[in-house]
């Protein structure tokens, strides 16, 4: 006895009090963030990463762009010749490793065009656009900066015009403020769903602690991410889902936030991947009106059916590429398009070359035969190639886009095959998404063509490898070789 209590009680109430503490300590560390597993990324080292993967990108004139960092925020201010530039700059910054996030104060000073030509171009590339459909829209050019207004059907009309205008030489400045006006109808709750669904299925987000509410169609998505690009990512993912009227991005980038899709991936049955490939495309509002087949066997997708143009076509594969659990895509898909004639389509495929910020200066050759467009030409830089093929594809009648353009430097700066390697795999371990796969992926570089092999976690990842690599410069082709973990597949078919 002791104080009148038997020493068998006061036994039990010690260790029943200890197990009570026990718990209450476990809930409280795991309910903190986890501070001490990953190291803090110093401001320099960062800025340094900045700086080095601006300089390398060829997309970028960087050598009048500063960057400085802050508390894992970025701040860009200098001069780019278009706001293309001014728009990758601050994209390749949010995908370097430990950025919290990026103020943009590059200024864009474009060779002089008059206003009325500015805006007469934008007002013919919209008119031409397969992607907008809306004909309520209206432009307005002073001094440079473009504003523009109206009421659309969809956020992608609405996007497009806004990308459109960006393209447009001679634009110093665009503000978009066009009003999406949805003709049907949906419950908060179903766009909830929605949105709950896209973020969970995103390889790029999944897993990640987000919180959606909706108010009358008015999304607020709240939680953690770990990277300024990510939180960019939820937010296209919501808004593109129809009846969504607008995205308050309440995300905060936090340093220690290295979830998601560069840890272990949920696995799915073909069935449940079927629903998930389904679903995904059934949310975004850049695919109405088509009429998509899927099959589903060991995680590959094969896409049949038809879509209105090349551009859906491209849009949808990229869709499935981002769903979790999806190992690889074939792409069948047929483009049914509204004939137009020939000339037509080559007169507005010549004018928006003509009028563009990137190919301007480029001697590109165009036919076009039964609504299928051969390009041929010499452009500097993979990105210069892509860029025309994008815009072409977007041109109203368009099938299909030959892209037999070359990549030609006519004074390159010298780069060794190891030296072009040693530049891509660093950037491997500087971006976000491939820095736990960049020791399993091999570079090898001869004469300026890259060749990948080895294995990475995701398609997106494998997608990610081959798009760093297009952006170091002093390449000219890559040869995509990677494999992705876990899928029985002969991927020696998959050459880009």
């Amino acid at each position: 006895m002791l104080n009148g209590k038997p020493l068998k009680t006061l036994e039990y109430k010690t260790k029943q009090n200890n197990a009570i503490i026990t718990a209450l300590f476990i809930v409280i560390i795991f309910a903190l963030p986890p501070l001490k597993l990953v190291a803090e990324i110093p401001d320099s080292d960062i800025t340094y990463w900045v700086k080095d993967a601006i300089y390398r990108d060829p997309r970028v004139d960087s050598y009048e762009i500063n960057v400085t960092t802050k508390d894992g925020i970025v701040m860009l201010s200098g001069n780019v010749k278009d706001l293309a530039a001014k728009s990758y700059a601050a994209l390749e910054a949010k995908k370097i490793d430990g950025v919290l996030g990026v103020i943009n104060q590059i200024t864009v000073s474009p060779y002089r065009r008059s206003d009325l030509d500015i805006d007469n171009a934008i007002r013919r590339r919209i008119l031409n656009s397969n992607v907008i459909k809306s004909q309520g829209i209206f432009v307005n050019c002073k001094d440079g900066k473009v504003t523009l207004s109206g009421i659309v059907n969809t956020y992608s009309e609405e996007q497009e015009a806004g990308l459109i205008a960006s393209e447009v030489k001679g634009v110093k400045e665009v503000e978009n403020n066009i009003k999406t006006k949805w003709i049907t109808e949906r419950s908060d709750n179903e766009i909830k769903n929605d949105a709950e669904s896209v973020l969970n299925r995103d390889v790029y987000l999944t897993g990640l602690p987000i919180t959606v509410t909706v108010i009358n169609g008015d999304v607020s998505l709240d939680g953690t991410v770990g990277s300024a690009y990510e939180k960019d990512h939820a937010y296209e993912d919501v808004r593109r889902i129809k009846n969504v009227k607008s995205v308050k991005n309440q995300l905060n980038v936090v340093w220690w936030e290295r979830r998601g899709s560069r840890e272990e991936m949920p696995s799915y049955s073909d069935a449940d991947l079927k629903k998930a490939v389904r679903d995904e495309l059934n949310q975004d509002i850049r695919l109405e009106d088509s009429d998509i087949s899927i099959n589903v066997a060991y995680g590959g997708v094969t896409l049949n059916g038809t879509v209105n143009s090349y551009y859906q076509k491209r849009i949808a594969e990229q869709d499935v590429q981002n769903v979790v659990g999806v190992g690889w895509v074939i792409n069948n898909l047929f483009v049914h398009v509204i004939m137009r004639e020939d000339w037509a389509i080559l007169d507005d495929i010549k004018f928006n070359f003509n009028t563009d910020a990137v190919t301007e200066g480029f001697d590109i050759g165009v036919k076009v035969n039964n609504g299928i467009v051969t390009l041929t030409g010499n452009v500097n830089t993979w990105y210069q190639k892509l860029h025309t093929e994008e815009i072409a594809e977007k041109v109203k009648g368009v099938r299909k886009v030959v892209n037999q353009i070359e990549i030609y430097r006519e004074t390159p700066r010298v780069h060794t095959g190891t030296m072009v390697a040693n530049n891509i795999k660093e950037n491997f371990k500087r971006n976000w998404l491939l820095r736990e796969a960049s020791d399993r992926i091999n570079v090898t570089v001869q004469n300026g063509v890259v060749t990948l092999s080895g294995e990475v976690d995701t398609w997106a990842q494998r997608r990610q490898a081959e798009e760093v690599a297009f952006n170091t410069e002093g390449v000219y082709k890559v040869n995509n070789h990677l494999q992705v973990k876990g899928y029985n597949y002969n991927w020696e078919d998959w050459y880009s």
